[in-house]
């Protein structure tokens, strides 16, 4: 009985695997599912884990409106199925729609999106030229940050003179070093 369950859970395991190793998967796409592009792509392609069938595989490209933009010119070179575009003019979402078939395999079939963005017409403004009126005669909203300056300045130079004076005073006057004298003792010593 023990053998019995061993083989039957060996052939399921190699039959659901082979149907599982058989499935058609993609591999990458160009551009890649997801992106934001500013340069409209010439081409949409599809590379799959194994080689295409010729003529059995169908891709469309669709703008956010739903119109169909990719040139209907579809190839297969190997395992890439690839499809030319037209000229991308609007912004918005971008939808690849697929369907793909390898010989001895399931097909695969899905959509996935990319965003293009347009860049918009660049216009350089002329620039108009205006008159200059004289600096001098003008009111200067500055002016008054400019007096303010001034007067920081005098006023930081009178406390340096005051400082300065002080410090002379404090620390100019001559002081003697008071030496200790002995003064002789009055007293009387007597020696022995």
């Amino acid at each position: 009985m023990k053998r019995l369950v061993q083989v039957i859970s060996l052939s399921m395991f190699v039959f659901l695997g082979t149907n599982i190793a058989a499935a058609t998967s993609i591999v990458s796409t160009s551009p890649t599912a997801g992106s934001i592009l500013s340069i409209s792509p010439s081409a949409v392609s599809i590379k799959a884990n194994s080689d295409l069938v010729e003529g059995a595989n169908s891709i469309e490209v669709t703008n956010p409106s739903g119109v169909r933009v990719d040139d209907g010119s579809v190839q297969v070179q190997g395992s890439v199925l690839l499809v030319g575009l037209k000229p991308l003019e609007t912004s918005g979402t971008y939808t690849v729609s697929y369907s793909l078939m390898v010989i001895d395999e399931e097909s695969a079939s899905g959509t996935f999106t990319f965003i293009y963005n347009s860049p918009g017409e660049v216009t350089m403004a002329t620039p108009e030229p205006t008159t200059s009126e004289d600096p001098l005669s003008t009111n200067n909203p500055n002016r008054l940050t400019d007096l303010f300056v001034v007067a920081l300045l005098i006023f930081a130079f009178i406390v340096l003179v005051f400082l300065s004076r002080y410090a002379k005073k404090t620390f100019n006057t001559p002081s003697k070093p008071k030496v200790q004298r002995k003064n002789p003792s009055t007293s009387k010593k007597f020696l022995k």
